[in-house]
């Protein structure tokens, strides 16, 4: 049981907040018959402000269950003042790095609060109100650009705990997908959005972000939700990116799904909460980004046609492969890593940081190069 003072002081701190009382209640009986005190259970006023924290999920649940639609959208408001979400981001790393503070440090990408939150944004914004330009546009506004900063969170939490010196970020989601072997992670959805360039009218050919020679971005979902982009380089893309965010990320970075996977029964709910929203609620850094300075990056068409994701003629082929058949190649050689012990991926990093800093350090070393590239080559034909 709770001193009565002490409770009451607690339940006054977590209203002003924005919590409400019935759900105050029914959270503190359940820890109550625990036998817990507000003293032996920690911080509760701390982890009532940061997003996705266990007290938090749990104050969120007993909120969402009693939830209308106006409810909803009153506990999403909540949300977004408890992270500091701003109307509109601006891109910028300091900015990126306060939002990622008010996220929970330990919330997993396959946590299933993340299937929670968007069950609640759907049930506040139902059929097609989300990516409409009326009633609250500014909380629609920020629960669209907060999808970029979850996003953004997810690959920096796999960076955190699975990226050891020397690997890329595709190596560390491969060692976090066999930390966990029972994850419902997905490569059937299509990489066609994420692989956008500009076409040149005059030479017909394809100009990639960044002046890329060529481009196979690959998209990875957890339960349909949770999405991963990875760039030829096994770099994560992202629109908003703490270590920088290049402009393939900006352009053809992940987004949080809200949505459910299209279907029948639920009314095309993925291009609705997912698809549709980027052209009405974009924060203005990536429009203009897109743009290009009228050179606009646009996605592959999804056809066969002149402009099509799966045409091998079309100008987002390459040597006669299909963007389609790019973006399945590199798939496979994603789906290589997880099948090589996580010791092999580590000593592989290893290899390849050493030879980075040699290279670096003695490059008139002609000789030595050559060996430790005769080398480094016969050492990644032995693991794949």
């Amino acid at each position: 049981m709770y001193p009565k003072v002490e409770k009451e002081q607690l339940f006054q701190q977590l209203q002003s907040i924005g919590w409400y009382q019935t759900a105050l209640e029914q959270v503190f009986e359940e820890i109550g018959e625990q036998g817990k005190t507000v003293s032996e259970e920690g911080n509760y006023l701390q982890e009532a402000q940061l997003f996705g924290s266990p007290f938090f999920q749990k104050l969120w649940l007993a909120e969402e269950v009693q939830n209308s639609r106006l409810g909803a959208q009153e506990l999403l408001v909540l949300a977004m003042s408890l992270v500091n979400m701003p109307e509109e981001l601006s891109g910028d790393k300091r900015e990126t790095n306060l939002l990622l503070a008010r996220i929970a440090p330990d919330l997993t990408p396959h946590d299933c609060f993340w299937k929670i939150f968007s069950k609640t944004l759907r049930q506040a914004f139902p059929a097609d109100d989300f990516s409409q330009k009326d009633g609250n546009q500014k909380l629609k506004r920020q629960l669209h650009q907060f999808r970029y900063v979850i996003s953004c969170q997810q690959a920096q939490w796999v960076r955190d705990h699975f990226r050891e010196v020397g690997m890329t970020d595709a190596e560390a989601l491969a060692a976090y997908f066999k930390a966990y072997p029972g994850l419902p992670y997905s490569f059937k959805e299509s990489s066609r959005l994420h692989n956008k360039a500009y076409i040149d009218k005059m030479s017909e050919q394809a100009i990639y972000p960044d002046g890329q020679a060529s481009q196979a971005n690959i998209k990875i979902l957890i339960d349909f939700h949770t999405e991963f982009i990875l760039d030829q380089t096994g770099r994560f893309l992202n629109i908003i990116d703490p270590e920088g965010a290049s402009q393939n990320g900006v352009v053809n970075g992940a987004s949080f799904n809200y949505g459910e996977r299209n279907r029948p029964v639920n009314q095309a709910s993925h291009t609705r909460y997912d698809v549709k929203t980027p052209a009405v609620w974009d924060p203005r850094f990536r429009r203009l980004a897109i743009e290009n300075g009228g050179r606009k990056f646009k996605s592959p068409q999804n056809n066969r046609g002149p402009l099509g994701y799966r045409s091998a003629k079309s100008p987002y082929a390459r040597k006669g492969r299909s963007a389609y058949k790019q973006v399945k190649a590199e798939i496979a050689r994603f789906k290589k890593l997880l099948d090589r012990p996580s010791f092999l991926l580590r000593c592989w990093a290893c290899f390849r940081q050493f030879w980075q800093k040699f290279f670096a350090q003695k490059r008139g070393w002609d000789k030595k190069i050559l060996i430790l590239g005769i080398l480094y080559y016969k050492f990644l034909k032995s693991i794949d």
